[in-house]
Formats: structure tokens, sequence, C-alpha cells
């Protein structure tokens, strides 16, 4: 996703930008639900695109949830919920084929007279002025440039599930349809929200329910879920239909204990739940020479920010006016430094209840503070992050 901004923003701005895909096909059933803020649009109208007139399903409000369904705490808090597949075509069709090139795995950069060449593992070779790398959590560019710059287990994952609207159980969904539901439970919460249909469809009726919750999970046996039935482990993620069924058993069981009816009703009716594993990385250093870090494979903060996505836009188009310009280009390395870390940060104090239990007291009170239901209705996913994110920077 950061790729696209990067070079929608750099080819409005008068660059020749050139994006090298490591993946083979479309990218756009990836992901899952996202929430949408002010600076993703802005963004967006930066890089000189027309925004459409939907970009996803509007939530009205968020609510929460008590073990045995009743409402506990409600917000007013109008928001565009959508997928990450819905963000990713509408800017993949503003990209002209022709400088899209695909199966494109970066091995190597090397230093050139007046650039750098890439080295891809097809054989290709390609020069050029700078390398913007955009290539995600598990940035191979990151590892070229910053090998002490890794990916951190954060202790927990999440169950996830995306699937047809009407596969919720009527009186479920009129509960739940348009807001963000959410539900505390040992070891982190449950929410979900309906987002578009698989085809970016808003009509009622062709929509789809997205929801996540939060497990703890040692890495040991974190890994254990994303090996397959065959031996086969999947350390960047397991494919849906290859998840081994007495851990999705354990899943529903889980929910019959710990959740209320409505979240279990919509666990139960998700043929194929699928994983993620909450990770973070945060890097002291953005720019090498003519190699740039942005979005997730600068820094990757844990989910429960939202900011994924707004983040990696902001990157790409603050980067694309300030590219080749050395003070500009300083002062960009140094706000997004300081505004990456800030997600980090809150992003570990939003999940500070998840996962291992809290090593001392000062993070125990971390995690009572955001298990309150007004701090978690309000700054989970936040609508307007600003007040928030000024705490760290």
């Amino acid at each position: 996703m950061a790729g696209l901004f990067a070079a929608l923003s750099l080819r409005h701005r008068g660059w020749d930008a050139q994006i090298y895909e490591r993946a083979g096909g479309a990218l756009a059933n990836r992901g899952a639900g996202i929430a949408t803020h002010q600076p993703l649009y802005d963004s967006m109208r930066y890089a000189g695109l027309e925004i459409r007139d939907e970009m996803g399903v509007p939530s009205r409000g968020r609510t929460l949830l008590g073990a045995s369904g009743e409402i506990v705490a409600a917000v007013d808090a109008p928001q565009i919920m959508t997928s990450w597949g819905l963000i990713y075509r509408f800017l993949r069709d503003q990209i002209p084929d022709d400088i899209y090139h695909e199966r494109h795995a970066l091995e190597g950069v090397e230093a050139a007279s007046d650039g750098l060449v890439a080295r891809f593992a097809n054989g290709a070779r390609v020069e050029g002025d700078w390398l913007i790398a955009a290539d995600g959590a598990r940035s191979t560019a990151r590892e070229l440039v910053s090998p002490e710059t890794v990916l951190a287990y954060c202790g927990y994952f999440i169950w996830r599930g995306l699937f047809p609207e009407t596969l919720v159980e009527p009186a479920v969904l009129e509960q739940v349809a348009l807001r963000l539901t959410l539900q505390m439970a040992p070891g982190g919460h449950w929410l979900g929200y309906l987002v578009a249909g698989a085809d970016d469809e808003m009509a009622d009726g062709s929509r789809r329910y997205n929801w996540g919750w939060y497990r703890s999970a040692e890495e040991s046996l974190f890994n254990e879920y994303l090996t397959d039935a065959d031996g086969v482990f999947h350390p960047a993620g397991i494919p849906h239909d290859r998840v081994r069924p007495q851990w999705v058993a354990a899943l529903r069981a889980e929910a019959k204990d710990h959740l209320a009816p409505q979240a279990q009703s919509i666990i139960e009716a998700t043929r194929n739940p699928f994983l993620q594993g909450v990770y973070e990385v945060a890097s002291n250093r953005l720019v090498f020479d003519r190699v740039i870090l942005i979005g997730d494979a600068a820094f990757t903060a844990r989910p429960h920010v939202g900011l994924g996505v707004s983040k990696a836009a902001e990157d790409a188009v603050a980067l694309s006016a300030a590219l080749g310009d050395t003070s500009a280009l300083e002062r960009w390395e140094s706000e997004r430094l300081a505004y990456g870390q800030a997600t980090v940060d809150w992003g570990r104090d939003l999940g500070a209840y998840c996962g291992p239990p809290p090593p001392d007291e000062a993070r125990r009170a971390v995690a009572l503070r955001h298990q309150r239901p007004e701090v978690l209705l309000n700054e989970t996913g936040a609508l307007h992050p600003e007040p928030y994110l000024a705490r760290y920077l």
C-alpha cells in the first residue's frame, strides 16, 4: 500500500516512479478491515486522486458488550470502516500497468556513480536515483540496510474472520450492523464491524462482516498455529485453508467460554477463521544514502492504533515533497521518525493487557487503564488519533 501511495505521489510531482512488486498476481484479497482517518483522504487528494463517493461502510458509533451480551457502554463516533482490498484496488486502478512490475523480489542494492542499482531474484537489474522501500513489516530492503532493526513478536495474535454478512444470524446482525462492536475478554478484546463486499459492494446484504479477537500465545505456541497439517511452517502467515482444524475447534470452544452470544454466533458462522500475529518494528533511521524506508518497512505498530494505511499514505506524500532537497529530506526523516515511534509506543500501551502479564507495577497500571470502557471505546482505532499521539511526541 505504501508503495502505491509513493508512486502516485511522486508521479504527481513529476518523478518517473516505477513499482517493483515481489508477489505475482493481484494483492486485492489480502488483509481485512481497517478504520479510516482524515489524513488518509488528505493524502489521496495530495496525490491528485479523485476520491470515490463511497470508500467504505459508515459506522455510526461504538458499542461495548458484556459477557451476557448486554450493552455495557456506547458512544457516538461516526467513522468509515473499509477494507484493505478496497483501498488497494482504488489505488492500483490509478497505476498504469506498464510501470507495475510483478515478481520482482529484491535481493540486493549496489551503489552507482549517479544513483543505485537494485538486483532482483529473477535476474533483473534496475538503475535509479532512489529506492523507496515500501515492502512491508518483513522488509527485505530494511534487512539489507539496517539488519539490526528486527521485527519482534509481541506475545499475542489475532483470530480474524471476514465473510458475507448474510451468514450472520439476522437478529445478531441487527444488533451489530453499522457500529463498531467490542467486548473485553481474558487475554484481549474482541471487535467487529461491517466492511464492503468482495467486489466493493456497499448495499445491504452485499457487505462482509470483519471481526478480530486478540489471544495470548508464546512465540513457540504461535509457531505451532502457523504450521499446517503437513508440517509446513508458514512464518509470514498461514493460508486460511491451511489452519489446522484443532485450532479452529479450540477457538470456537474458547468463544463459548468467554464471549458474548453475539460474538459466539459470528465466530460460529465464520467458515474459515484465519490468524494474524501481532508484531512491531521501530527504525532509528529512514534514509540510508539512496535507500529510504516508508510504511510498515519503517515502523510497524500494533494494530490497536488502526493507523497502518494512514501512516503509509502520510509517509509517502510527505516524502514526495521532500525528495531531491537535502534539507527537506532531513526534516522529513526527523518528523517521520518521531511520528512512527509515537505510533509504536501508543500501540504498546493500547495492547498492554494482551499477551504476557505486565512485568511491573507501572505497566500493570497502563494495562488496567486501557481496559476501562471509556478508553477502549474511544482510543482503539481512534477516529481522531492526534490528541492521543501527542502524548508520545
